[in-house]
């Protein structure tokens, strides 16, 4: 069962659960308020039954069935009897010899008497409900004990109950299959305007299913819970369109990386079977050949084992291997790579910027890695005749590390993809001949970020770039 139709039926089975609670109660006060009238009229009719009774026995009728009654004043009539009790209004004596006296009120009417317990214990005044003796009609009963141990029953037809009490049964059966009717179409109308919603939000469900990952809910009010639920879908929506963007650009570096990497393996494998044919052509033969053919085996030999290592490593910082983290003076760390900067280009001018200690809490020898990386990135892509200033500070929580050169500085185009493995800026340059393997500043990146710090490149004044490592103290 659908949930439109689990809410209707609900609300149809409580509607109907309230109304015959309704009518059962409006039943039985209204069917106790008429027998508490007619238990009233028994009471009053009981001491006028009994002398009329007592009368009747003690006095002759007339020929034609009908006693002598005392003349009211201004009425001629004989033999009626009192008309302030209904048609049909019953009394009976019963001796305690067991013999019996009897009393109609019919005006005329027939009316059947009713079947009057056998034997009835007494004690109190007693009202009955019991059938009359052709079963046409039922009477209300009272029983009480008078003089000389005798028993009156006064007894009147509950013709009028009875039927009052049928159209009230058949009145409320009526309403309430009205009522319900209203309230089943009203419910019908109500809960499709409260799911209409839902259904935008299947249809929604069902294009994003089919691969559109722009797609939104609409209804977001956060006053209903529908909304609180769009509202709620959205932002689940956002984060899967991010998740997958990140997978795909993750899959994209990937793949750009394997690529990359082959390429860059294949550089120096590509020559070793030139030195093979060199030395196979008698180049063991000639000295000054064989130590050329060695020393390019040995340069490609080793550029392979450092691009290797970088690439482990990377992998390694990629997925979260754990730091060996200690007190680390970022300042000392910049003055060692300053101090092996000068000694491979001494030459060049390069300064340090740090007037006292910054420590950081982190892995020591990759901290020292990136100084390293950014000391040495500056002085093989800028000219020999450009400075290079290195600086450390602590700003607030962050301890900053920035590494400034007069270089020819960044392109906008280039600046978002420098942290990129195998990323090159100048897209002639030929790795195997620059000394670089492209995996410097990627391995920056990697390290800065598994300290929970920052990296980001802006340009320098007046011209060259700045590389600025934050992280927290």
């Amino acid at each position: 069962m659908s949930l439109r139709a689990r809410l209707i039926v609900g609300l149809v089975v409580v509607v109907l659960a309230g109304l015959a609670g309704a009518n059962v109660t409006t039943y039985v006060v209204v069917r106790g308020f008429l027998l508490d009238r007619i238990d009233d009229q028994l009471v009053q009719a009981a001491d006028p039954i009994s002398r009329e009774i007592d009368r009747q026995r003690n006095t002759t009728p007339y020929p034609d069935g009908t006693y002598p009654y005392p003349q009211r004043e201004g009425s001629r009539d004989r033999g009626i009897p009192p008309t302030s009790f209904p048609p049909g209004t019953y009394g009976e004596i019963r001796n305690a010899d067991g013999t019996s006296s009897s009393l109609v009120l019919g005006f005329g009417t027939s009316y059947a008497p009713p079947k009057l317990p056998e034997e009835l214990d007494i004690s109190e005044a007693t009202f009955l409900s019991v059938d009359a003796t052709d079963g046409s009609f039922r009477y209300r009963v009272l029983a009480r004990t008078i003089s000389d141990g005798r028993v009156l029953f006064t007894a009147v037809p509950m013709t009028s109950v009875d039927q009052t009490m049928s159209d009230l049964r058949t009145t409320s059966l009526g309403v309430s299959a009205a009522v319900v009717l209203v309230v089943a179409a009203l419910a019908l109308w109500l809960v499709r305007l409260g799911l209409r919603p839902l259904d935008s939000m299947a249809v929604t469900a069902g294009e994003i299913a089919a691969g559109n990952l722009t797609r939104r809910v609409e209804h977001t009010d956060n006053r209903t819970e529908v909304g609180r639920l769009g509202t709620a879908l959205n932002q689940m929506l956002a984060s899967l369109e991010e998740a997958f963007a990140e997978q795909k650009a993750s899959e994209e570096q990937l793949r750009r990386l394997v690529a990359d990497a082959t390429h860059e393996l294949f550089t120096p494998l590509s020559s070793h079977p030139g030195d093979a044919a060199l030395f196979r052509r008698g180049a063991d033969q000639r000295p000054e050949d064989l130590a050329k053919v060695m020393r390019r085996v040995d340069e490609e030999s080793a550029r392979m084992s450092v691009l290797v290592e970088e690439l482990l490593l990377l992998a390694r910082l990629n997925q979260g291997r754990p730091l060996d983290r200690a007190p680390v003076d970022i300042a000392q760390l910049a003055q060692d790579a300053v101090d092996d900067a000068q000694v491979v280009a001494p030459g060049r001018r390069i300064e340090l910027v740090a007037p006292e200690p910054v420590y950081v809490h982190g892995d020591e020898a990759r901290l020292r890695q990136v100084v390293a990386n950014l000391v040495t990135n500056a002085l093989n892509h800028t000219p020999a005749d450009a400075a290079v200033t290195v600086t450390v500070r602590e700003d607030g929580a962050k301890a900053v590390l920035e590494v400034a050169d007069l270089g020819p500085g960044l392109s906008p185009e280039d600046a978002p993809h420098v942290f990129e493995p195998f990323y090159r800026v100048d897209k002639g340059r030929v790795r195997s001949k620059g000394g670089g393997t492209g995996l410097g500043l990627a391995i920056v990146k990697a390290i800065v970020e598994a300290h929970a710090g920052s990296v980001a490149t802006r340009p320098n004044t007046p011209h060259g770039a700045v590389f600025s490592v934050a992280l927290p103290v």
